[in-house]
């Protein structure tokens, strides 16, 4: 294959394949940053196994090739344009491309770094495929001053790194995955007449362990909020999985629906050494009673209409420390017309001073806040003022005066 006809080759690359690789490229979020151990030991572990001058993982933008990962006595810059490199060419191939003497290869032989420093005479690459339709995204590759070969075992061998480099890129696309499913996760707004009801969760990390849920079946509205111990995605997951063992069992009354809840999850808390506090209550619309579990959350505050506010305490221990068997204390408190309660994680508490005073100075930004979606504003704005260094979540049950 010619010069020619390689590089027209590359200017062809559709545009929706380009299109793929960048919001790959995006969604893994790996090409902004410094150098990871992940990569890094995949480079390294190249570099000697094949006794080369130099070994990279490289990430292939629209013009541009990023050095994500280089193991070499000469470093080379952050970023190449992408169509004077080895691994340009390689990615319009399907499969390992090697080059034993490119000064006579006729496919990379005009190349910068041929003719120029580094000078180099051997190539390997290995392209690497991310994502349901196996996009290429970059390369794993090895060079060298001098020509050389490679047998049929090298070159499998260099594929099994390549892969073991795809399935290390490929955990950025799960994290997103996972984060895409649990913050759908979250409840939808609901039209409730005489009613407002209304929250938003705001993860440290990936994910959060927090998770908030209502439910409406005729006069009776389910309640949840819940944080488990931790954050990332253990958290989250443990989270998704307390919320599903609730969901089947939203019909339920409080006492019963955590009893339940207790059974099934917490052994999975304890393997996990988590646990969780949990406030799940079930709200009468009709006369604005709710009867209420609070297993060890005790982060509820109830601002009455007449300008007082009162803390629910809770006297349970949480999901995954309460003795299995023991009945729980069960509340319950009457939201007249004009009441509103606040329920929260205590990420909500570090927003402040991390003391029960949070709870006051957050009931006192709701009530002057001119709509729950101003108050869910202001609570957004605090948090990026304020990072609280922790999941948080905020829940606004209000009945209309």
């Amino acid at each position: 294959m010619s010069i020619e006809h390689v590089e027209q080759h590359a200017d062809q690359a559709s545009a929706p394949e380009t299109a793929r690789r960048a919001a790959l490229l995006a969604a893994l979020d790996v090409v902004q940053g410094g150098p990871e151990e992940r990569f890094e030991r995949i480079t390294r572990i190249a570099r000697e196994a094949f006794g080369v001058a130099g070994s990279f993982l490289n990430l292939a933008g629209d013009d541009l090739l990023f050095h994500k990962s280089q193991q070499a006595d000469a470093v080379f810059p952050g970023a190449t344009p992408l169509r004077d490199t080895f691994c340009g060419r390689t990615l319009q191939q399907d499969g390992p491309v090697v080059v034993a003497d490119a000064r006579v290869d006729q496919r990379f032989s005009d190349l910068p770094m041929v003719n120029n420093d580094p000078n180099v005479r051997f190539y390997a690459g290995v392209p690497l495929h991310v994502g349901a339709d196996a996009t290429k995204v970059g390369t794993l590759c090895l060079i060298d001053p001098q020509p050389r070969t490679l047998t049929a075992d090298d070159v499998a061998l260099l594929q099994e790194l390549a892969v073991w480099a795809e399935r290390e890129l490929a955990t950025g696309l799960d994290d997103d995955r996972i984060r895409a499913v649990l913050s759908g996760l979250q409840p939808q707004t609901v039209d409730l007449p005489g009613w407002t009801i209304g929250g938003t969760s705001i993860p440290h990390g990936i994910v959060s362990g927090d998770f908030h849920d209502w439910r409406v079946s005729g006069d009776a509205v389910d309640l949840t909020v819940a944080d488990v111990m931790g954050k990332g995605m253990a958290a989250g997951l443990l989270a998704a999985g307390m919320r599903g063992a609730l969901l089947a069992r939203c019909n339920e009354v409080p006492t019963t629906a955590v009893a339940a809840l207790e059974e099934q999850v917490a052994p999975d808390l304890s393997a996990a050494e988590a646990f969780a506090t949990l406030f799940h209550g079930r709200l009468d619309t009709t006369t604005g009673i709710l009867d209420f579990v609070d297993a060890g959350h005790g982060l509820v505050l109830h601002l009455h209409a007449d300008g007082t506010e009162s803390v629910l305490r809770s006297v349970d221990l949480p999901i995954g420390l309460h003795p299995i068997g023991i009945d729980r204390a069960v509340g319950q408190l009457v939201l007249q017309p004009g009441d509103s309660l606040v329920l929260v994680s205590d990420g909500a508490l570090e927003l402040w001073d991390s003391t029960l005073a949070s709870l006051s100075r957050l009931g006192a930004l709701y009530r002057r806040s001119s709509d729950l979606g101003a108050f869910l504003a202001g609570v957004r704005g605090r948090a990026i003022e304020h990072d609280p260094g922790d999941d948080l979540t905020v829940v606004v049950v209000s009945r209309d005066a």
